[in-house]
C-alpha cells in the first residue's frame, strides 16, 4: 500500500451524497425544451417524439414542421429553444436550408439529423451555421438532448457576448 502525504488523486476522493435523481434536475441539462423538428413526408418525426417521452433527462415538447415552407412560418410565428432538421438530400437538404435562414437573420440554434456519418457531415454541417449534427443510426437519445442542450447554451452565450460588447462599446463613447 502506498504511504505518502501526497493528497489523494481527485477521482479517487470520496464524493458528497448526492441527491435521488427524482429531485434533482440533471446538471447541464434544461429541465425542459420546446423543439421544432423540420422533416419531410418520408420522415415523420414520431420515433423522435417516442424517443424524447421516454427519457426523463429533461421534458421535450416536440412539434414537426413537414418541408422547407412550413418549417419557416413555423419559426415566424413562435419560438422554439432548438430546431432538429432532418438531412434527407434530394427530398429536403438541410445544409442549403439552415444556410438560407442565416442568411436571413435566423438566430436559433439547429441541429442536422442525417444518416450519412458524423466525420462525413459534422464540418459541413458547422459550416453553414448549424450547431451540431448527429447520425440517427449510431446516436441515442440522450445524446441528442445532450446536443441540442449545448446548442441552446452556445447560442445564450454568443446573445451573452453580443450584449457584453454593446455595453462596452456605450461606455467607451
Amino acid at each position: 500500500m502506498h504511504q505518502s502525504s501526497d493528497p489523494m488523486p481527485l477521482g479517487l476522493m470520496e464524493r458528497k451524497p448526492r441527491a435521488p435523481a427524482a429531485t434533482v434536475a440533471w446538471q447541464g441539462l434544461p429541465e425542459r425544451m420546446k423543439v421544432l423538428h423540420i422533416t419531410t413526408k418520408r420522415r415523420t418525426g414520431s420515433w423522435l417524439a417516442e424517443a424524447f417521452a421516454s427519457d426523463s433527462a429533461c421534458r421535450v415538447t416536440l412539434e414537426e414542421a413537414v418541408g422547407r415552407a412550413a418549417g419557416l412560418s413555423r419559426l415566424r410565428d413562435e419560438a422554439f429553444d432548438v430546431v432538429l432538421v432532418t438531412h434527407e438530400p434530394g427530398a429536403l437538404d438541410a445544409l442549403e436550408l439552415i444556410e438560407g435562414y442565416r442568411a436571413g437573420g435566423a438566430e436559433e440554434p439547429f441541429v442536422v439529423l442525417g444518416e450519412q456519418s458524423e466525420q462525413e457531415m459534422a464540418a459541413l454541417c458547422y459550416e453553414v451555421g448549424a450547431d451540431g449534427y448527429v447520425c440517427v443510426h449510431t446516436t441515442t437519445t440522450r445524446n441528442v438532448i445532450w446536443v441540442a442542450a449545448r446548442a441552446i447554451e452556445r447560442h445564450q452565450l454568443l446573445r451573452e457576448n453580443h450584449r457584453l460588447a454593446l455595453a462596452e462599446q456605450a461606455r467607451l463613447q
